[in-house]
């Protein structure tokens, strides 16, 4: 249960710093948003506006997410199902979202890191799954 406690932390953690660096940073709206996106909704822009609003919300989500997920850290052997949704988020909401983006024309740089980034979630929280026990044969 230890690799498994340490997975959820740190991927709790993680999710805790995206919920910081999308709604206060606003990172991805530097990072992807259109040249100037930032500037057009402190003026008031009500397009720029929503698309403000909209990472904050999902900033709010991921970051909820986190807090869960170190909450639940505490019990390990209990999180199997939160532990499988993270994985299901990394996979549709992280790899399948970013292939999207990519193939609508975004600059890919940043979208590779998230890619490797997601992948390496994906998996490392399969194994600590494994070594946990609570994926694999059924035996019962």
């Amino acid at each position: 249960m230890t690799s498994l406690r340490w997975w959820m932390r740190v991927v709790g953690a993680f999710y805790v710093l995206q919920f910081v660096m999308m709604a206060f940073v606003r990172a991805p709206i530097r990072a992807f948003g259109p040249e100037g996106a930032l500037a057009q909704a402190s003026a008031g822009d009500g397009t720029a506006r929503f698309l403000v609003d909209t990472w904050v919300t999902f900033g709010l989500e991921v970051g909820a997410i986190g807090v869960a997920v170190l909450i639940a850290s505490r019990i390990p052997s209990q999180t199997k199902t939160l532990v499988w949704t993270v994985i299901g988020i990394e996979l549709a909401r992280g790899i399948i979202a970013d292939i999207y983006m990519l193939a609508r024309g975004i600059n890919p740089t940043g979208l590779i890191v998230w890619l490797v980034i997601h992948t390496v979630i994906i998996v490392t929280g399969l194994h600590a799954l494994r070594r946990a026990g609570l994926v694999g044969p059924d035996v019962s």
